[in-house]
């Protein structure tokens, strides 16, 4: 089995993912579309930042999060760092 591949497809016929990484992309253009498979070590790295982000979102949708203010006194006691100006 192969490990990569490359195509094109008109950009009407991109799959919503790779519209989305695009910003839309043009319906009318071609492009060239580069994929190979993902090491184990990737794909568990991919996995793990994907949830965290859905946590993060999740968070924000029910209004679980910190004030700029809070959020940067937070980090300058955990790394004992200014990062205010």
């Amino acid at each position: 089995m192969r490990e990569s591949a490359s195509l094109m497809m008109r950009g009407d016929k991109l799959q919503p993912e790779l519209a989305a990484a695009l910003e839309g992309g043009e319906a009318g253009a071609i492009y060239e579309v580069y994929i190979h498979k993902a090491s184990a070590e990737d794909a568990a790295f991919f996995l793990e930042t994907r949830a965290k982000v859905q946590e993060g979102l999740a968070d924000m949708e029910s209004g679980d999060v910190l004030d700029a203010n809070d959020a940067h006194a937070e980090l300058e006691r955990k790394f004992g760092i200014a990062i205010r100006r």
